[in-house]
């Protein structure tokens, strides 16, 4: 439900990101967040904490759409795909630091207390932003690349599909590694952090290569090759292979989410970039809320290893989708040249 509230809001507000100050609402959200996060503290009854987890889930969700769109904003078109990596390499850096914090914390004041100590940055956050200074920024109407609007809803059609399959993986990880790999829970329930680490450094890779290639490609790339690990996974029984793969599965998720952000930015103008994000990420999160229900009612049924093998299928599914789409663009790439030609 966390997942699913975010993803909603992350929708209403990306909306509201075109037609109001992005920083308002940015600041606003991590206030918000940070006053609930700290109100645990004082909080006993599981439906008030609840509640404020629920409400946490809101100011969250201010954050993500709003800021890729700032980051599209104030960057130049040949290094937008190197700033949104680094954007996304932050992101990633900052779940793998606050995980190992959050562990440590919680074993010496309690999970109360770490919930206050980690709402703190918010506050100065919040702060930061209200008081930064207006940026330069390239408001163009018109979007740079001319596309169909059918294009772009076969695309978050293809990323849900894809979300599906890969958020069935990322839901049942640490159970596939006990019972599977025969790992101790204390050591299973760490692996998840290997696919962070991993999207860590595929962001860092792809700020290097994401301006010099079209990012479709890459989208292309990431999921074709996400599906064959998926499918590795389920035939190694070898805890190290397993600990390699996951590690790649991390590294080509950390190429894939820049690149489809950094395609997006071509496709839509820049007065309407915060409402595509916000759809972007509502997408994600409707496939992540199925998934876990989804897959775990496979692995129920059948075990977790079909539940998996099955779950490479939408990724398949997401990769013929992107292709079609890729040489659909091609195509209509080709029609507007050749009428800007003849109109010349």
């Amino acid at each position: 439900m966390h997942v699913a509230l975010r993803s909603i809001f992350s929708l209403v507000f990306g909306y509201f990101g075109d037609k109001y100050e992005k920083k308002v609402i940015i600041a606003s959200g991590f206030i918000c967040s940070s006053i609930f996060l700290g109100s645990l503290i004082w909080e006993n009854s599981i439906n008030t904490i609840v509640t404020f987890l629920f409400l946490l889930a809101i100011g969250v969700s201010t954050f993500h759409p709003l800021a890729t769109a700032m980051v599209r904003e104030n960057s130049e078109k040949h290094q937008r795909g190197h700033y949104l990596s680094l954007f996304s390499a932050a992101g990633t850096a900052g779940i793998i630091v606050a995980s190992l914090l959050f562990g440590f914390l919680v074993q010496t004041w309690g999970w109360k207390m770490t919930c206050l100590l980690l709402s703190l940055p918010g506050y100065f956050l919040g702060y930061a932003y209200l008081k930064s200074k207006k940026d330069k920024k390239n408001h163009k109407v018109i979007a740079e690349k001319k596309t169909k609007r059918g294009y772009i809803n076969l695309f978050f059609i293809s990323m849900g599909i894809r979300s599906l399959g890969l958020w069935a993986i990322l839901s049942f990880l640490p159970l596939y590694a006990t019972d599977y790999l025969g790992l101790k829970p204390e050591i299973s329930a760490w692996i998840t952090s290997i696919i962070f680490i991993g999207m860590f450094v595929g962001s860092i890779i792809s700020s290097r290569i994401i301006d010099k290639n079209h990012p479709l490609i890459l989208v292309l790339s990431s999921t074709i090759i996400t599906t064959f690990l998926v499918l590795g996974i389920t035939f190694i029984a070898q805890p190290i292979s397993i600990v390699l793969l996951i590690g790649t599965l991390g590294i080509v998720e950390g190429i894939f989410f820049p690149s489809q952000s950094t395609w997006l930015t071509f496709i839509c103008p820049v007065n309407h970039q915060s409402k595509i994000f916000g759809i972007s990420l509502f997408v994600e999160g409707v496939s992540a809320t199925i998934a876990p229900t989804l897959y775990g009612w496979i692995a129920d049924k059948s075990s977790l290893i079909l539940a998996y093998r099955w779950a490479a299928i939408p990724l398949f599914i997401s990769f013929v989708l992107f292709l079609v789409l890729h040489f659909l663009e091609i195509k209509h790439d080709r029609s507007y040249k050749i009428k800007l030609n003849l109109s010349s």
